[in-house]
């Protein structure tokens, strides 16, 4: 991963159906003959050996790295340039927010509910449809030959954190229950 040239990429989560890792391998199943790329996928669960079957069969081990969940995935996404996030539905998202937090791009997929908000409907970072997994191909050969663009789009999104600082919203609540009673 040393190469300037190659993209790194990076997904953390669960390997659970809820995060679709089956629609980010298939991209980079595509990339593979596009571009230079290595994708690092933090996580455990049920679908590690599933996610490992993948690799193998469709020739992708020298791109993919699967490893355990790390109780600090920080200094691997320090030193990613794009963050996947391929999800069929989320809650709030906190690695998104993560992600922004260390100025990195975000590529994920539109799903309910987090990933379009965090990213101002696609202004701040990419949204692809879920599942769609050319898209996301397309989105990151995108990322991959218009850095400074989206470097640009993901500073934007970094400056509106603050909208999700918990302090912020802890005292928008008390003032709806204040004004309530």
């Amino acid at each position: 991963m040393n190469d300037k040239k190659t993209l790194k990429i990076i997904n953390i989560g669960r390997l659970t159906d809820q995060k679709d890792h089956l629609t980010l391998l298939k991209a980079t199943n595509i990339l593979k003959e596009k571009i230079k790329f290595k994708l690092l996928i933090i996580g455990k669960g049920k679908n590690k050996e599933k996610i490992i079957n993948y690799i193998k069969q469709n020739n992708l081990t020298k791109f993919i790295s699967v490893i355990n969940y790390q109780e600090n995935p920080f200094p691997y996404l320090k030193k990613s340039n794009l963050f996947v996030l391929s999800s069929k539905y989320e809650g709030l998202p906190n690695v998104l927010l993560e992600a922004l937090t260390l100025k990195k791009f975000i590529i994920s997929s539109n799903c309910p509910t987090g990933p379009s908000e965090i990213l101002d409907n696609g202004k701040t970072g990419l949204l692809f449809k879920i599942g769609d997994y050319k898209e996301l191909a397309k989105k990151i050969i995108f990322f991959h030959s218009n850095k400074k663009l989206c470097f640009k789009m993901m500073l934007n999104g970094n400056k509106r954190l603050k909208r999700f600082e918990h302090n912020l919203n802890l005292k928008k609540y008390f003032n709806v229950i204040k004004n309530y009673l």
